[in-house]
């Protein structure tokens, strides 16, 4: 039993050295030493070679899938940041394969590396970037074209004895995709003769008038009822003969008159009587006299 656990043990560990050889392989050697902590560069251009123009537009994205280091004049590679134990074997980096099984590993929300727009002229130029192995995908195709098949590029890149720190990439660039016209031009317009609506053309009859609503029936007047029968008036009350009227008490004799006491004045009333005559016969004279001067 001890046997087979030991086997076990065993056959564990060298699937471990076997995993681990296969993601952190040497994958380029060279005599050149590798100059630590040196930025490098990457400039991509998307060239339609069959008819001969510069893809415009679009948009480039890098993620960096593996560090670098030196290992006795051999580099080599270690997976880092979102392909962190993602178990693809690096093998020759120019396989188109290798690098659509690792575009297939980003997360939603990857970690992005640098972004670049494509230019008029198909240029996208990515600088001050750490060295390491890095995955370039088009996240935007250029106008009128599919977008191209993701790839790998070391950064530094071996080149005989020396290293290429800025490195410059032409991919192949997908499919074109043809212009959707705007109108068809098999579409007929509309003709130029088509008449308009005759003027003659009686206008929609109003409409028929709604029939007069029927009045009501009026009620049944009410039969005023029979009056009352008028209380005959009582007989009045007989008069009461007046009183006799008392006797009228006979007047009591009048006193004597008083006879006018002797010795009064009587002579103003000739005197009166006889300046009324003068004056009456002096208002005569003086009229005849105006009425001979006129």
């Amino acid at each position: 039993m001890k046997s087979i656990d030991l086997r076990h043990r065993l056959a564990a560990v060298l699937l471990a050295v076997c995993l681990v050889v296969c993601c952190a392989l040497p994958a380029f050697a060279t005599s050149a030493s590798l100059v630590s902590g040196r930025l490098g560069s990457l400039h991509v251009r998307l060239y339609d070679t069959h008819n001969d123009v510069p893809l415009r537009g679009g948009e480039l994205t890098l993620y960096q899938v593996a560090a670098v280091k030196r290992t006795g004049g051999n580099l080599s590679y270690a997976y880092t940041g979102d392909f962190t134990g993602c178990g693809v074997p690096l093998g020759d980096l120019s396989d188109s394969t290798l690098a659509d099984q690792l575009a297939k590993y980003l997360p939603t929300v990857p970690t992005v590396a640098a972004q670049q727009n494509v230019d008029e002229e198909g240029y996208a130029d990515f600088t001050k970037l750490p060295q390491g192995l890095y995955l370039v995908m088009q996240t935007e195709a250029s106008h009128g074209y599919e977008a191209i098949k993701p790839f790998l590029v070391s950064i530094p890149l071996p080149d005989g004895d020396s290293w290429i720190y800025d490195v410059d990439a032409t991919p192949k660039v997908g499919a074109t995709i043809p212009d959707t016209p705007e109108t068809p031009p098999d579409t007929p317009e509309t003709p130029p003769d088509t008449p308009d609506t005759p003027p003659d053309t009686p206008d929609t009859p109003p409409d028929t008038p709604d029939l007069p609503e029927q009045p009501d029936t009026p009620d049944t007047p009410v039969s005023p009822g029979t009056p009352d029968n008028p209380v005959s008036p009582g007989n009045p009350d007989n008069p009461v003969s007046p009183d006799n009227p008392d006797n009228p008490v006979s007047p009591s004799n009048p006193d004597k008159p008083v006879l006018p006491q002797t010795g009064q004045l009587n002579w103003p009333v000739p005197v009166l009587a006889c300046s009324g005559v003068l004056l009456f016969a002096v208002g005569w004279v003086l009229n005849r006299q105006g009425k001979k001067e006129h």
